[in-house]
């Protein structure tokens, strides 16, 4: 049987296991997919173990995906680009390196939500991990503006100046007015996790206004909250989830799972 599998610390909540487990069912596929606790400074040599075990491949989730950049041998450029790693594979005998978020969440704004990026102005709130992830696929669908507002301005500078090459973006401040109306706000903050209110400038929006956030369920009420209070169209960051983790799927097995309503159903329900 095919051995994957996901580290993380904590990794009792993942869904993955779940996921990919109706993923594989639903091409015939036999495979065993663990949830892996990684121990903090031992992800080379836990993760050196699971494949000297048999592991084909496995997802990577919080804290360990800095980890896994310096742990492969080989990185896609989008790896290159973002720093971090989320799947690992074995490709032509090598411990190969990619990072498919950026791609699960385009993904879920076009062919689900049917958003198109393009000349639009998008605003990225946090400037974390989370959206260093996504802002290469961002900029590759030629938005008219990114913008990134953080509460530390020093470290959203530093992630303009990081892909400054790929495309036009700013990094704003906190402190001064703006007459920005943006057409996409995409909430990269872990502000829902740690149950804070989500605040953003009136100026900031117009009519049209879409909201995302890359965390799904009780990790998004508070983005969610404030943008019913505005009025606003809002999408939570499961459909990013799902192709994200299609994407690994891809990667390993050459199939690529179809996200239907029953398994977004499924896994909303485990929310």
């Amino acid at each position: 049987m095919k051995k994957y599998a996901v580290f993380g610390n904590p990794i009792k909540h993942s869904l993955s296991p779940l996921i990919h487990f109706h993923f594989a069912k639903s091409f015939g596929i036999k495979l065993s997919y663990e949830p892996i606790l990684g121990t903090i400074g031992k992800f080379e040599e836990e993760a050196k173990k699971f494949l000297k075990e048999g592991g084909l491949g496995f997802n990577i989730t919080l804290p360990f995906k800095q980890d896994a950049y310096n742990f492969v041998e080989s990185k896609s450029d989008v790896a290159h680009l973002t720093g971090s790693v989320n799947t690992i594979s074995l490709k032509d005998g090598k411990i190969h390196g990619d990072n498919t978020d950026g791609l699960g969440f385009i993904r879920d704004l076009k062919k689900n939500i049917c958003y198109e990026i393009k000349d639009k102005k998008v605003l990225m709130v946090g400037a974390g991990g989370a959206a260093m992830g996504v802002i290469p696929n961002i900029l590759s669908e030629k938005p008219s503006q990114l913008k990134i507002y953080n509460r530390t301005y020093n470290k959203a500078k530093n992630l303009c100046d990081k892909f400054e090459s790929m495309g036009k973006l700013e990094a704003i401040k906190e402190d001064i007015s703006h007459d920005d109306e943006f057409d996409l706000i995409i909430n990269a903050t872990s502000i829902g996790i740690n149950n804070l209110n989500f605040e953003l400038p009136q100026d900031f929006l117009n009519h049209k206004t879409v909201c995302y956030d890359m965390s799904y369920g009780e990790a998004s009420s508070s983005f969610m909250e404030w943008a019913k209070k505005n009025n606003l169209e809002f999408y939570d960051g499961l459909g990013m989830l799902l192709e994200q983790a299609a994407e690994a799927f891809y990667i390993w097995e050459s199939k690529r799972p179809i996200i239907t309503d029953e398994i977004k159903e499924l896994i909303r329900k485990k929310l």
